[in-house]
């Protein structure tokens, strides 16, 4: 069995890795290529730029097509075992079906551990450098609310513009630690040209500060070169959430992950928090996905020889463009807390699973 063993795998192999190169060359040509070429020919970029504009591009259209590549594969390698009458003379031998498929988790392992390595070091790399070619650092609201240890708000920070490196255009909140007749519920606003983050508070520099009277007007208005804000702990947090902030979840590592729930998870943050979990298992489970495709693959391209040729290759990609186009989906339903992340990262595998067993059932097999 080990002959064919390699054979099967060989061959879907190598269909796979021609369907990759074929999706590549097809999702980045039409579009991306046309405005990287054209970018170059107006000078906006050089021809150096523009090459790693190409090979940046790659690493996201890998990690979602290693997947697609695999079902692809499977299925027209399969597909012309049928119409060859091969599976049917290695049936007849005594070689069961499923038999068959080890080759194919082999393989679909093999799409796993790349996938996941993609989605963990090429993809945040590629990502960010892409993001700082384009000079799309910039983050032009953040909101930060520092609370007390009973949960009410002390002070709201405002950030206008944020570039990865100066924090520009803020207005701070100060709320009242009582609320009362005498005492108003926001005690003073202050805005700022920008800010100094330290390890201990933030400096706003050039503002103005307002103070609030009891019934809500100004009771003075003093401009100010420097003032101090946040406290030692608050300072820390709001700038590491400010920094994250400016990141998609596709351009942090597991580790980043990890840190940046940590502070979502302490600054109260609950629907950012269920967005970046399920961003997190995301990492597991789209990898899975490989093997559940590829094992569609092969039961989409076994038949009979008479069987329409395409069928499988249709069913093949309904089933690829439903499972994308239920990940953002199932994320929203997440961030607003009507999924757990957990299951918002794994509900596509379990409809693909479920198409798996369906198409099992349907061939008999």
């Amino acid at each position: 069995m080990k002959l064919i063993d390699r054979y099967i795998f060989k061959q879907v192999a190598f269909a796979t890795i021609v369907g990759l190169i074929a999706f590549v060359v097809v999702w980045i040509s039409p579009e991306i290529l046309f405005k990287i070429i054209k970018k170059a020919i107006d000078g906006q970029i050089s021809p150096m730029v523009a090459v790693k504009f190409f090979f940046l591009e790659i690493p996201e259209i890998l990690g979602t097509l290693i997947p697609a590549s695999l079902m692809l594969g499977s299925i027209w390698v399969f597909d012309q075992l049928s119409k060859d009458s091969e599976l049917t003379i290695l049936r007849g031998i005594g070689v069961s079906f499923y038999r068959l498929v080890i080759p194919i988790l082999i393989l679909s392992l093999f799409g796993v551990v790349s996938s996941f390595l993609i989605h963990e070091y090429l993809i945040p790399y590629s990502t960010t450098t892409l993001k700082v070619l384009k000079h799309e650092v910039n983050k032009d609201h953040f909101v930060f609310v520092n609370k007390t240890k009973s949960g009410k708000p002390k002070e709201i920070l405002i950030i206008g513009n944020y570039n990865g490196k100066d924090i520009r255009n803020i207005k701070s909140f100060e709320f009242s630690d009582t609320v009362s007749a005498d005492k108003p519920l926001i005690s003073s606003i202050s805005t700022a040209g920008y800010a100094i983050q330290g390890d201990y508070y933030w400096t706003l520099r050039d503002g103005i500060q307002y103070q609030i009277a009891p019934d809500g007007v100004y009771k003075s208005i003093k401009p100010f070169q420097a003032i101090k804000t946040l406290t030692p702990e608050s300072a820390t947090k709001a700038y590491n959430l400010l920094k994250y902030s400016t990141k998609k979840p596709e351009q942090m590592r597991l580790s980043e992950l990890k840190s940046y729930l940590k502070l979502l998870n302490s600054a109260d943050m609950q629907n950012e928090y269920n967005y970046i979990l399920s961003k997190y298992y995301e990492r597991f489970a789209q990898p899975f996905s490989c093997v559940l495709f590829a094992l569609c693959g092969v039961i989409l391209g076994f038949g009979k020889p008479r069987e329409q040729k395409f069928l499988g290759f249709t069913i093949g990609v309904a089933l690829i463009f439903l499972y994308f186009i239920m990940i953002p989906f199932i994320g929203m339903l997440a961030h607003i807390g009507i999924i757990m992340p957990v299951l918002a990262a794994w509900i596509p595998n379990f409809i693909i699973f479920s198409a798996l067993m369906g198409l099992v059932k349907y061939k008999q097999i």
